[in-house]
């Protein structure tokens, strides 16, 4: 713009100058024609003309000033304008930055808001009914200290009956069958068989001949009252009651010895049995159920055969083995609590009555028995068992039961019941017992927390593509 408006000012000059060079060359030309023209008029002309030259001197000098000037100016208004542009591309760039930063905020912000409002999800009552959803609160109480060890139920074995046969003899009738529960002697099954015929007529000579002596004993004891007969008489007729006596007992224990009682010793019971002579009657000796049976009517069986086993399990045993280093912990007497898997819900209680003496070699553990009623007969004989030996007891911790707690991905959530529905949070376990888990983090006292249906929580938490990672925390 400054140099259009010089280029505009010296081409004016150049016009100007020309324009008055015409004019000295016309009034030079009139000076030599015309001889009537003084020397004044053209005195004056001249200094007209350095008049003018001078005006057009000082206004151009004027002019450029203003120009100079109007550079100048312009020249510090363009810093300016320079100045102000920085000034407004940093302060754009500032605004730019912090309506980024608050973009970027709001995002965040958007983000945890949806993320809070997917992660928390509700369900109608229909839903929590049809697949039995129950809570319950995380609360503070003692916790005990327990070692956790696996085990097995076993048979108490002062508890443990075998039924076999005293005698070579075949099976005549059988009254019983596996799996029976038998009060203790109720009849089994009948035999028969030869020697137990030859024991009986043993025993009935052995009466017979203790009844004739004691009536014999009984007329010598009289007739000695009277003085009729010697002493030596008397002495004698005792002397063989008494040996009859010995042989009637001697025969009465025989039979008692092959599995006859004493009631049937002289009134054997028939049965179905036809020969009353040679039959046996074999009876619980235990109360209990049938576990095995090993016996067919007809049979031929001696007394090395096992026909029946009976187990009563009102009181079962625990078998369990504990590392070396948990010895000095464990002691006869203490509490032990039981858990099998076909009743998660019930506890089983019991005491350590024996700690073994040696130590397994290859194990490095060491046995101990536990002694647990059994008397709605629950625990069975084989079956695996999660054992918790109380040790010790923790203060006042927060608890909830096992069952709140599920693995997800190498970490341990719960479900906890809010307003809005049910939020998934994530948790640190402490010690166990055989029912609660302490909560080192993720939850606080009074928080309602799913225990049953949380496994339905977790699926359809899954079916919403949350961020399995995500999670509430106090």
């Amino acid at each position: 713009m400054n140099r259009i408006i010089k280029l505009f000012y010296i081409t004016m000059l150049i016009i100007y100058g020309t324009f008055m060079s015409g004019c000295s060359e016309s009034h030079n030309s009139d000076s030599h024609d015309s001889d009537t023209n003084s020397v004044s008029q053209e005195a004056e002309h001249d200094h007209d003309a350095e008049h003018e030259d001078e005006a057009e001197h000082n206004h151009d000098a004027e002019h450029d000033q203003d120009a100079e000037h109007d550079n100048d100016a312009e020249h510090d208004h363009d810093a300016e304008n320079d100045h102000d542009a920085d000034h407004e591309d940093e302060a754009e760039h500032n605004h730019d930055a912090e309506h980024e930063a608050d973009t970027e905020h709001e995002h965040e912000e958007g983000n945890a808001l949806n993320h809070q409002e997917e992660e928390t999800f509700s369900s109608g009552d229909e839903w929590e009914e049809l697949i039995g959803l129950e809570t319950t609160k995380a609360f503070l109480r003692p916790l005990e200290l327990t070692i956790s060890v696996p085990g097995r139920i076993v048979p108490n074995q002062n508890q443990i009956a075998v039924v076999s046969p005293f005698v070579e003899s075949s099976i005549n009738e059988i009254f019983v069958n596996i799996g029976d529960k038998v009060e203790s002697n109720k009849m089994l099954l009948c035999l028969t068989s030869p020697e137990i015929g030859m024991l009986r007529a043993e025993y009935g000579k052995a009466k017979a001949e203790l009844d004739i002596r004691k009536q014999n004993f009984n007329r010598q004891l009289k007739l000695f009252g009277e003085k009729i007969i010697s002493r030596k008489s008397y002495q004698e007729a005792e002397l063989e009651q008494k040996i009859a006596e010995i042989q009637y007992n001697y025969a009465v224990q025989k039979l008692l010895a092959i599995g006859i009682q004493n009631n049937e010793i002289d009134n054997p019971p028939t049965g179905r049995c036809d020969d009353v002579g040679s039959t046996i009657h074999i009876y619980a000796p235990i109360s209990g159920i049938i576990t095995s049976r090993n016996a067919s009517i007809g049979q031929k069986v001696d007394s090395s055969k096992q026909l029946f086993e009976i187990i009563n399990l009102d009181n079962v045993w625990l078998e369990a083995d504990i590392f070396e280093k948990d010895l000095t912990k464990v002691q006869v007497g203490q509490t032990v609590k039981v858990k099998v898997s076909s009743y998660p819900q019930n506890i089983f209680i019991g005491k350590i009555f024996y700690i073994g003496n040696t130590l397994n070699s290859d194990t490095k553990t060491i046995n101990i028995l536990v002694n647990i009623k059994n008397k709605e007969g629950k625990l069975k004989p084989g079956m695996f068992a999660e054992t918790n030996i109380v040790v010790g007891e923790k203060q006042s911790t927060l608890v909830v039961q096992k069952e709140a707690v599920l693995e997800d991905e190498n970490l341990k959530i719960v479900f906890v019941r809010e307003e809005e529905g049910y939020h998934r949070h994530v948790v640190t376990t402490g010690i166990e017992s055989i029912e609660m888990v302490e909560i080192l983090s993720g939850l606080a006292p009074g928080d309602i927390v799913v225990t049953k249906g949380n496994y339905q929580l977790k699926s359809k938490l899954k079916m919403s593509d949350l961020d399995p990672h995500a999670g509430h925390s106090h």
